[in-house]
């Protein structure tokens, strides 16, 4: 017994040792990127903000993490998860991710209060404690997958081939070592843990495993309430539903299962303390002006798509298509309650209003299942002949190295974070060189809701009179028109378009859900002299002191189109707009001195609803 645990030991620590390096490779590689420099970003500052909160400003109110936010960001920072409840600022993602990050949040303020560094939880010690949690719980959910994986009879070989496959060929790589703030790699960890303790209860019916269970799930719950769907998944780890009747349904009536639900709820009770602190309710909907589209899902995108498609990012897991006809044949329990579970997660995932969830790599809330996945994977390799199997294994290899190129071109700002396509994806397939980065630019921004039929303002400059709300007109060119007879031609000389400038009316005062669409025609002489220009809009306050500024390019990316008039276009959603925000400006920039021409500027303003 001794042998065999420090034989498991020195695997844990040669492990830990490498992914700790790999850790902090990849750090280096993000940082010398303008595209990924911190750990804590996009969504995962919602799900750390708890812990300045918690422990530095000691309240329940993100106002202050809202405003330190603000400093460290851009003036298109609005904060989009914080909102106001009972004149209290909540942050509407859970804690979860926060309490299993807090052990290093907590060690991250000892050293910088034991060596005199600031304690503004976004300096460097702080954004390593979170890359170090997040190799912990990446490591302890692949221990406990490890663990599930050999309980199904794979030998030890190959099943440190698929917990490596778990990690190397999804997309849990990129959330352990270049997101490690976003709660995903928490859920993969709880979940992990929550399959292995339920696999070990349905073999044994030992008590500790069902309280770890409820513990994990627990967890699960507080990370991200809607994984659990994984409840769904569960009695397939019974291999029959004669198990099912044996050690579930003969058993509600035991200590077990009052065990079970009491160590479940203590697990949740601090987040259910904290909504009703906050909110006066136990349980609360935090996410604000955001929903399910249920009667329109995007499935196909979802899983197909080349914006953020499951498949198409971690082809990994097409292994899934022949695991379920294998699972139909060899196992028609399994299969329903498999196939049940996943065509649940994928319809609901699927019918979320921003079903690419925004600024991330690949379709991030499949991330949390990744255990559930592999062990579907694992029973189909189980069953194939020796020659199969190589194949397979070929196919996991090229898959996990298509992964890791992509997780470096997504950290580079070669792959971009929510506005890929298909033209895009191929233009840029393996491309690893310094030129791409940067190469593809965002589309309109996205809302959830309906545009009105009908703008309730609406701007258009064609360039041949000088218009009240537009500034001067000036430098305007005959030679190549779209339509009239002047256009702009934008040059190192000229390199501002006219601007709208329309002031805000008080009506406005209070608003939410208002949306720009913006577009021009543009003539290009040669290819891509407008690639980097830019629509900007930017409100103004009364003294002329920009308070929010946006921008977007022309055009997404490079292409050999000249010598002819294009539509360009983009939409920006408007700010809650306040008191301040008295002059909107909206113009073209063209940064980088270019010439090309534009006609025909058209400005749109509409209300949309929830």
């Amino acid at each position: 017994m001794g042998k065999l645990r420090l034989r498991y030991s020195n695997i844990f620590i040669s492990f830990l040792s490498g992914i700790l390096l790999l850790n902090f490779i990849v750090i280096n590689i993000s940082r010398k990127s303008e595209h990924r420099q911190h750990f804590v970003d996009g969504d995962g500052s919602g799900y750390y903000a708890w812990l300045p909160t918690l422990f530095i400003y000691k309240t329940l109110d993100f106002s202050e993490a809202f405003n330190a936010e603000k400093l460290r960001k851009g003036k298109d920072y609005q904060g989009h998860n914080y909102h106001e409840v009972n004149g209290l600022l909540i942050n509407k993602f859970p804690p979860g991710s926060a309490f299993l990050m807090s052990p290093f949040f907590l060690a991250a303020l000892f050293i910088s209060l034991i060596f005199g560094l600031p304690v503004d939880a976004y300096e460097a010690v702080f954004q390593y404690s979170v890359g170090i949690a997040a190799v912990f719980w990446c490591l302890t959910g692949l221990i406990f997958l490890y663990r599930t994986l050999k309980s199904y009879g794979l030998t030890r070989k190959e099943t440190i081939i698929f917990v490596a496959a778990s990690l190397y060929a999804t997309n849990l790589f990129a959330y352990t070592f270049l997101m490690p703030a976003f709660s995903h790699l928490y859920s993969f960890a709880s979940i992990s843990i929550l399959i292995y303790s339920s696999r070990r209860y349905f073999l044994e019916q030992k008590t500790k495993h069902l309280v770890i269970a409820a513990v994990a799930l627990g967890f699960v719950f507080t990370i991200r309430p809607v994984n659990l769907l994984i409840v769904v998944f569960l009695p397939f780890l019974a291999d029959g539903a004669e198990n099912i009747q044996a050690v579930v349904f003969n058993k509600l009536k035991s200590r077990r299962v009052l065990y079970a639900l009491l160590f479940f709820l203590l697990s949740i009770f601090p987040y259910l303390l904290i909504n009703y602190e906050q909110t006066g309710s136990f349980v609360y909907f935090p996410y604000k002006n955001e929903g399910f589209y249920w009667n329109r899902p995007e499935i196909f995108n979802f899983l197909f798509g080349f914006r953020k498609g499951w498949f198409v990012y971690t082809p990994f897991y097409l292994l899934l298509i022949p695991s379920l006809i294998i699972l139909y044949k060899k196992n028609k329990f399994r299969f329903i309650w498999f196939a049940t579970f996943f065509s649940v997660l994928i319809y609901v995932f699927s019918s979320w209003w921003n079903w690419f969830y925004g600024d991330s790599f690949g379709m991030r809330p499949m991330v949390d299942f990744t255990a559930v996945f592999v062990l579907i994977i694992m029973l189909f390799y189980r069953q194939l002949k020796t020659k199969h199997k190589r194949i397979t294994l070929i196919f996991i290899l090229l898959a996990g190295i298509l992964n890791i190129v992509q997780t470096y071109q997504y950290a580079k700002g070669i792959i971009h974070p929510d506005s890929m396509n298909k033209e895009a994806y191929f233009k840029i397939l393996l491309k690893t060189s310094g030129k791409y980065s940067g190469f593809i630019s965002g589309g309109p921004e996205y809302y959830y809701g309906y545009l009105k039929p009908r703008p309730f303002y609406h701007e258009k400059n064609d360039f041949e009179s000088q218009l009240t709300s537009w500034s001067k007109l000036h430098k305007t060119d005959s030679t190549i028109v779209y339509s009239g007879k002047r256009s702009i031609k934008l040059d190192k000389h000229n390199i501002y378009s006219p601007s709208l400038n329309w002031t805000i009316p008080d009506s406005l005062n209070g608003s939410r859900n208002l949306y720009v669409e913006i577009s021009t025609m543009v003539y290009e002489k040669r290819e891509n002299q407008a690639t980097r220009a830019l629509f900007i809009m930017d409100i103004q306050d009364k003294g002329g002191k920009t308070v929010f500024y946006k921008k977007a390019r022309l055009k997404q990316m490079p292409d050999d189109k000249s010598g002819l008039w294009e539509t360009l276009g983009t939409g920006f959603k408007l700010p809650y707009l306040e008191e301040d925000h008295y002059l909107l400006k909206i113009y073209i920039w063209n940064k980088e001195k270019k010439e090309f021409y534009i006609d025909d500027l058209n400005i749109e303003f509409y209300e949309y609803d929830n």
